[in-house]
Order: structure tokens, then sequence, then C-alpha cells
């Protein structure tokens, strides 16, 4: 619509008032032809024809509206109607040229421009059309082939992951029972089941997820994230157990409201276990792991911002580690998860520790959880609910 009221409205002002005004109209016409393809080539057709009784009107470069219109019908899939509007709009413009009076061969000149206009702009519809359904059908045909591919990679899964999970759980619960056998040993077996019941548990969501979702645009949903806001100490806390229970001797120094939340608390939780699996695999169980938090309060921020967690992992690394622990694609998730809260993750060697540094956003107990805010959203989850252990 301002591109028609550019191109028109400056010369019909240098004519006389009614073309100006036919000039406007003819152009909010245009303007509406992309909305309401049918209207708006009828109201072009109306103002055209009604134009022939002032004067008749200058029409001038207003009649660029009607290819818009007739070019809009022919878009949204009606081809006779489109022709039909064509042939009116044609019609006006001839009919003045002869009330006043052109040459006969200016005014075929003309009237053959506009044909090839209407004709133009016929095709021009037409072709759009064809090109946004094979767009769509290639779309859908590109959904259909990804739903089918997650659907196949989830049978894969649920046939060697699962079920093996599943064997492991069996034979870890089968051996704490065994006769003779010794406390600790099955209470290390009752870890194992533990461990690998929460794993078959996180797989079989995922399955679920990846059968019943078509759109490869639907993030996948973790365990973590199904319930409200977790206490921030004891999410900390429960890293400093499992690392105790592996061996390593874990301090934690926690400078943070006891009562401080963190939102989607699936993703801090994700991360936590992910430090946990490095320092497990590649951290010297010689060398105490120190667990360091540090809350950034309101007051020290802009009026209206949230606490920021700062967390530190320090840990060593073992003897055979001939370097730090390589990046790979467990730190990447956490990268990814931390983005989407708005957060963080730093590492770096120093001599022989291994340093984490995460930043994640949290919220008072009173604040809502939907209100916390997010980093942006990608067409894919990058977390999707699995991540590699591996630093």
């Amino acid at each position: 619509m301002v591109l028609l009221l550019v191109v028109s409205v400056p010369i019909a002002s240098g004519v006389d008032r009614t073309s100006t005004v036919i000039a406007v109209l003819l152009s909010l016409a245009g303007g509406l032809s992309v909305r309401h393809p049918v209207i708006g080539a009828v109201a072009v057709g109306a103002v055209l024809t009604l134009g022939l009784g002032n004067g008749p009107a200058h029409i001038g470069t207003g009649i660029l509206a009607s290819p818009v219109t007739v070019a809009a019908c022919a878009a949204r899939g009606r081809l006779l109607t489109s022709i039909g509007m064509a042939s009116w709009h044609v019609i006006p413009p001839a009919v003045s040229g002869v009330l006043r009076g052109d040459d006969p061969e200016f005014l075929i000149s003309q009237v053959m421009l506009w044909l090839v206009l209407q004709t133009s702009a016929v095709l021009a519809g037409t072709w759009g059309r064809s090109l946004a359904w094979r767009a769509h059908e290639e779309r859908s045909r590109r959904i259909s082939d990804l739903a089918e591919q997650r659907r196949a990679i989830a049978r894969e899964l649920h046939d060697t992951g699962v079920r093996a999970m599943t064997r492991v759980v069996m034979l870890s619960e089968n051996a704490t029972v065994r006769p003779g056998i010794d406390a600790a040993d099955a209470a290390q077996f009752a870890r194992i089941a533990g461990t690998a019941r929460e794993a078959t548990e996180e797989l079989r969501l995922l399955l679920e997820t990846l059968r019943t979702e078509d759109s490869p645009d639907v993030p996948l949903p973790t365990t973590g994230e199904q319930s409200g806001p977790i206490e921030l100490r004891g999410l900390i806390e429960g890293l400093r157990l499992r690392l105790v229970a592996e061996g390593f001797d874990a301090q934690v120094s926690l400078d943070a409201d006891a009562e401080l939340c963190v939102p989607r608390h699936g993703v801090l939780d994700r991360c936590l276990r992910e430090i946990e699996a490095n320092v497990t695999r590649h951290g010297d169980r010689g060398v105490p792991v120190a667990i360091l938090g540090e809350l950034s309060t309101p007051a020290t921020m802009e009026e209206g911002g949230r606490p920021r967690l700062e967390l530190l992992v320090r840990n060593g690394i073992a003897p055979r580690a001939a370097s730090a622990p390589r990046g790979g694609a467990g730190l990447d998730g956490m990268r990814e998860r931390l983005a989407q809260i708005g957060g963080r993750l730093e590492t770096r060697q120093e001599g022989s520790s291994f340093l984490t540094h995460l930043t994640a956003t949290c919220t008072r107990p009173h604040d809502s959880p939907e209100h916390a805010p997010a980093g942006p959203r990608s067409g894919d989850d990058p977390g999707h609910g699995v991540t590699d252990a591996r630093a």
C-alpha cells in the first residue's frame, strides 16, 4: 500500500483533486488485497469504474494496484476470479482513453500494455502459488521422514540401551540378596542398581517422546524439568555426597541463601551430574574436590534483576591423564543447557588442577518459575535429554 501511494499519489496530485483521491483509494485497495484479494480486486474495479463519471479522471500509475490484486487472487487459487477481475480492470482505462479522445494508436498500445500486465500478474500469482505448495509438500515430507527416523531411533534404543540397562538393574538387585554377600558389596550393588534404574526411566521418557512427537522442532524433555524449582543447597549437597561415594574428599563452601531456588532445575542438575562424571573419570582421588558457590544478590544488580549463582568446582587431574580433560559432547551440552536459562560455562586447567566455572540464574521461593529468564531457543533443544559423560 505504501509503495503504491509513493508511486501514484505524487503524479495524481499534479493533475487534480479527484485523481489524487482515486490514487489513494486504489493504493488502499491494493494493500487490502494482500489479506483479502477478492475484496481488494472488487474495490479496484469499483474505483476505476466510478472514475469514469468524473471527467473522466486521470488514473495514471494508480492502475498498478490492479496487477497486485489480480496476482493476489491467483496466488490464493482463485484463477477464474483473477482472470475476470483482470478483464474488468482493463475496461475502465480503455473507456477513459476513448472519452478523452486519445489517439487510436496510443489507445491500442495502452490497452495492450495493460493486457500484458494483467496476464503477467495472473501467471506470477499462479507460479507463486505452485512454489508455495511445493515448499509445503517438501516440508511435510521432511517432517514425515524425520518422524520416521525418530521412531526408528527409539526402536533401536529400546532394543539395545533400555534392555541392557534393565538387565543391569536385575543383575545388581539380585546380587544384593545373594547369600553370603558382604554388606559393603551389597551397598555397592544397590548403588549400581539405583543408577541404572534412574537411567532406564530417563531413557523410557526420551523414547516415548521420540515415538509420539511428529514435529522435529519440539524439544525433548528431561525428567528433572517435570517438577518445579528445587532448593539450591540440596542440589550441591547431592553432588558432594555422590563424589564422596566415589571415593573423593569433597568440600562445599556455599555463600548463598539456603532457601534459594533454581528454576528449571533439571538444567542445573544435569550440569552438576556432568561435572560429577568428569571428576569421577578424570579426577585424582588423592586431591580434595572444592565446590565453591557464591550468589550475586539483587542489591548488587539492577533493580528487578534476579540472583545469579557463581559455582566453581576445582579437582585434581589423575596421574594417568597426560593433559587436562578434553572438551567433548558433555561440556558442549552443559554450555547449551546453561545458555537456555541465561547462564554460561567456562573450563580451564591450572597446573595439575581442572576448574569448572558455571553461572546460572536463580529465583526466590516466592517467585514464579515461569518468569525465569531463558536464553534463545533454537529449532532443536541442544539438551535432548541425554549427554555424553566424557569431558
